[in-house]
């Protein structure tokens, strides 16, 4: 009777609750458990980055965009980050050197002959073991947004035929061609790990979406685009239109896949394509059941919210990935796990379920910026929201990571902000994310196995290698102990060009250390330990000038040398440390500055601009003159330049005074002149009878 009753009973619970047939797929508890995680699951931990809502700021200068983005990469760093999805082309232009699009407003000033800042920022994320996902919205469009005219040539925009109020319009095969040549312009010329769609597709018109009532989708402007490309659907059924729209959407979709497979194939790449649509594809009853091929059957979430299948996207995201398509989905599940109309936790369930049998990765938008708008989906109820989420995903089998928008809201945490989002992202710094994690592998791609580390080599906490086949990053591990390999020892994940890489650490401390390789599918290599450690005793190595200490170096440091400071007249000759070779320091060390005193040429000249006397001083010596000769009817009055001490070269001449004579010869008996003014300014009382006698004279005469 018992198991008749049991029996009963589970036939009456699967046939009134539809839902419980989820049970075959269980989901993830859906309470935190609030410990820190343990296990070394890979995962996805991304970011969006966008200077449309300023996340970081327009393009100024080389220098300028080279130190934000160092902010930014410090900000990843702090949250652990392993990818970057970054915002390059948002409306119908390009933050980057493009030929079909015009160049963005916020890039406006770039020059991309002397340096082209995507291609800079890819190289330093992958310095770093980050992703980079070129981020690029295919169809909106806004003049506002680009500079500079005319439009390339072959940019549809330059027709208005093309174009539905502020977007492309989807149903033209030329808009399809041209946005499938955008995207490969892209990869063909950036090492990007990813292109990345968001939710823009069609949009709202006046019909906002509907397909009965007054006004449907067949009184939107694309009706004509519609009649001309119908094909076999009914150009006066609403229902055939979204059909028709959505099968647009889905030849970009298949389009923009082919090409990026075939790209691949032919170029040893690993590109991969992800879109990030709104979190709910369509409102349903939340169970999902499998073909034979393991594609999934379903009615859509058990949710209330807005779906992005209808609505006024019509994307069929469940075809994308049902079909091979795409790589990553992304779904923007911005809803709090308390959410009455479409709980976190339904919305990522149901995800989860659909893609178990797919070979695509599933990842989950994190809308932290919620946490800061009034309340709209839930975020302010719960502090500790941000962290259910994340142990939800944690627990879950095929969530393999998760992606927060927006980054400003990082940084404003980082930067000891005081909004809600900051007391999220508090809560799960020191729980939670503690530990820098591998990214997933990439199920669609077959895996590439790379090789083992060879020549691994420890001198000084500095870690040298050769470069393994098939890398792509690498890991590097470190413990006070032995290297096992786990997440909680990786200390950094590195990239590079070329054959050898170093990695430099601060500590000094002596540690053991491991490296594996990454491949371009994130496969992960065999662990190396180093063939030979070495480490030297450790001295410390002090620079004077004079008797002020200005450095202080490690032996084991690789450094350079302090800039001595400039001393007046002492800069003929650049001044020198006593020690440049650091390669066999054996005990606490000195160096001092060594200062080159100027020496300056002292030059004296005689009377006719002959050089009489040179002399070498240093500087500061006091100068002395030399003792010229006595010349006959001059006297000597000094020097032309004032005498004291040598600051620099000097030409220095003397100055002389003609000596007049008293009695000339030859001049005793010449006759002088009755009256002179030599005369009458020696002897005025004769000069003045001599006058007076004159007068007399003249008078005498009339």
């Amino acid at each position: 009777m018992r198991k008749l009753f049991f029996a009963t009973l589970i036939i009456f619970i699967f046939s009134f609750f539809p839902n419980a047939l989820s049970a075959l797929d269980p989901l993830p508890p859906k309470v935190a458990a609030r410990v820190p995680y343990t296990t070394n699951k890979p995962e996805f931990r991304g970011v969006w980055i966008t200077t449309y809502t300023e996340d970081v700021p327009p393009y100024s200068s080389e220098a300028s965009f080279k130190s934000n983005m160092c902010d930014v990469f410090e900000v990843m760093e702090h949250y652990k980050l392993n990818a970057m999805i970054f915002h390059i082309r948002t409306h119908n232009n390009a933050l980057y050197k493009s030929e079909l699009n015009p160049v963005a407003s916020w890039w406006k000033t770039v020059d991309f002959d002397k340096f082209d800042p995507l291609a800079w920022l890819i190289d330093e994320c992958h310095k770093r073991g980050i992703e980079f996902h070129a981020w690029m919205n295919p169809y909106r469009l806004g003049n506002d947004h680009y500079y500079g005219s005319p439009l390339p040539a072959a940019n549809p925009q330059n027709d208005k035929n093309n174009v539905l109020i502020d977007i492309f319009d989807p149903g033209i095969p030329a808009v399809r061609e041209f946005l499938i040549d955008t995207v490969m312009e892209v990869v063909e010329n950036y090492d990007v790990d990813a292109i990345h769609f968001d939710d823009y597709f069609y949009r709202s018109f006046s019909s906002k979406g509907s397909l009965v009532g007054p006004v449907t989708i067949l009184d939107d402007p694309d009706q004509n685009t519609f009649e001309t490309y119908a094909g076999n659907y009914d150009v006066s059924s609403a229902y055939d239109k979204a059909d028709w729209r959505r099968e647009q959407v889905n030849l970009l979709i298949e389009g923009i896949s082919k090409a990026i497979k075939k790209y691949n194939a032919e170029n040893n790449r690993h590109v991969q394509f992800g879109i990030s649509p709104t979190g709910i594809y369509r409102n349903g009853n939340g169970v999902v059941n499998y073909d034979e091929n393991g594609k999934p059957v379903t009615t859509g979430s058990a949710t209330n919210g807005q779906e992005h299948y209808a609505s006024y996207l019509f994307a069929d995201s469940l075809k994308w990935i049902s079909e091979g398509w795409l790589d990553y989905i992304l779904p923007q599940s911005y809803w709090a796990t308390d959410h009455n109309v479409a709980s976190y936790y339904d919305v990522m369930g149901w995800w989860d379920k659909v893609v178990k049998h797919l070979d695509v990765n599933l990842y989950s938008g994190i809308g932290i910026y919620q946490a800061n708008e009034a309340n709209r989906f839930g975020w302010m109820n719960d502090d500790t929201e941000l962290y259910k989420q994340l142990d939800y995903v944690e627990a879950s089998e095929n969530i393999k990571g998760v992606c927060f928008y927006a980054y400003k809201h990082l940084k404003d945490a980082r930067r000891g902000s005081t909004l809600f989002s900051a007391r999220q992202l508090e809560n799960i710094g020191e729980r939670i994310w503690r530990e820098k994690k591998l990214l997933p592998e990439i199920k669609s791609m077959t895996p590439v196995r790379p090789g083992k580390v060879k020549n691994f080599n420890v001198v000084n906490n500095t870690l040298t290698w050769d470069g393994a086949e098939n890398a792509k990053f690498y890991l590097i591990y470190r413990s006070k102990s032995e290297v096992t390999f786990a997440d909680s020892q990786i200390i950094a994940v590195t990239g590079g060009i070329g054959d050898s890489f170093v990695y430099q650490d601060d500590a000094n401390e002596r540690y053991s250390y491991g490296v594996r390789a990454i491949s371009h599918t994130y496969a992960i290599g065999e662990g190396a330990k180093p063939d030979s450690v070495r480490y030297d005793p450790v001295y410390y190595i002090y620079f004077y000038v004079d008797e002020d200490l200005i450095a202080i170096h490690k032996s084991n440091e690789t450094f350079e040398l302090p800039a001595i400071p400039e001393k007046e007249g002492y800069d003929k000759v650049p001044p020198v440390w006593s020690v440049t070779d650091f390669s066999n320091i054996t005990s606490d060390t000195r160096v001092d500055a060594i200062y080159f005193i100027n020496e300056y040429e002292i030059k004296f000249y005689d009377k006719d601009g002959e050089l009489f006397e040179s002399m070498i001083l240093e500087h500061g010596e006091q100068i002395t003159p030399p003792d010229l000769p006595a010349i006959d009817g001059y006297e000597f009055k000094g020097w032309d330049t004032e005498i004291g001490v040598a600051t620099s070269d000097m030409e220095i001449r003397p100055i002389y005074e003609e000596i007049p004579e008293e009695n000339p010869p030859g001049e005793a008996n010449e006759k002088k002149p009755l009256f002179s003014c030599k005369a009458f300014y020696l002897n005025p009382l004769i000069c003045g009878f001599a006058a007076l006698a004159i007068l007399y004279l003249r008078k005498r005469k009339q």
